[in-house]
């Protein structure tokens, strides 16, 4: 397939983009011209300078994408919940998602998140559990699945939302939990946990883009939990990260402040029903992670 990314620089974007040229697949990888030279140089890969505000329509065009993966969006830990730029992301993402199909692309994959669903102690499920956003990220998020499902189902295009959980590995910002723990302890810094007790569902980012790439492979045209269907508190990833590191005795916990936005784990039925599975383990994601971070 001819595969057009957004985000292709980011986090989950390319780690996507390894797996589709792997697989044997053409990747345009839209990309800003301050980051398109950090793309790896590949036959399979052509890089298309370019932004969701300012799309280069003529270069897509020539690329002829049978398939978009639609993976930009602000992800600046401590910042995209509440930024203001989730607005634009939701207009922009429209617009070029619109022109995409007034092109003759019939298949979008774009990345949803677990922050659209209401938290619940049971497994979240695509069909039944209830939405309730709690920041703007979630409810911008939301609306774009909305605002995009009415596109599609009138050009008649296939529409694939990949609901995110929690996603993490080797390449991940640096402000991220994973990352900032890894970091402190390896130099001997105390780590203390404002939200110990906070459960989300880790799922490793290549086992992420596996499933991206299950979604095209597929044309699946609905909406898919991308989780591991496993719960890990916070001090659970914590303490592992840790023990990989001999320094459980600089990790406490806080004063244990509630959780505003979870639990969040996802019911993966549908996502294992396509043929995926995940295959990193936490504590073997979690030491790559430390070792690319050395």
């Amino acid at each position: 397939m001819r595969i057009v990314v957004t985000g292709a620089t980011g986090f989950v974007g390319r780690a996507f983009v390894r797996q589709a040229v792997a697989g044997g697949h053409a990747v345009g990888a839209l990309a800003r011209p301050s980051s398109a030279a950090t793309l790896p140089a590949n036959p399979a890969l052509t890089v298309i300078v370019g932004t969701l505000a300012t799309p280069p329509w003529k270069v897509l065009t020539r690329f002829a994408p049978d398939v978009c993966v639609h993976a930009a969006w602000i992800t600046d830990a401590g910042v995209y919940l509440q930024s203001p730029e989730n607005d634009r992301y939701v207009d922009e993402s429209l617009a070029f998602v619109m022109g995409l199909f007034d092109r003759g692309v019939g298949h979008v994959v774009a990345l949803g998140t677990c922050a659209e669903y209401r938290p619940s102690a049971q497994p979240l499920n695509e069909a039944r559990s209830p939405l309730e956003p709690r920041s703007p990220y979630g409810h911008a998020k939301h609306a774009l699945r909305l605002a995009l499902s009415e596109r599609a189902r009138v050009a008649g295009a296939r529409l694939a939302w990949a609901r995110i959980f929690q996603p993490y590995g080797a390449g991940e910002p640096a402000a991220r939990l994973c990352s900032t723990v890894a970091r402190r302890l390896a130099v001997g810094e105390r780590v203390t946990l404002d939200t110990p007790n906070a459960v989300r569902d880790w799922i490793h980012v290549n086992d992420v883009a596996a499933a991206l790439l299950c979604l095209v492979e597929g044309r699946v045209d609905t909406v898919v939990n991308v989780g591991s269907g496993v719960g890990r508190t916070v001090e659970d990833v914590a303490l592992t990260i840790a023990e990989l590191l001999g320094r459980r005795d600089l990790v406490a916990a806080g004063t244990a402040a509630a959780d505003a936005f979870g639990p969040l784990v996802a019911d993966p039925a549908r996502l294992r029903g396509l043929g995926w599975k995940p295959r990193v383990e936490l504590a073997t994601g979690l030491a790559t992670l430390i070792e690319e971070l050395r």
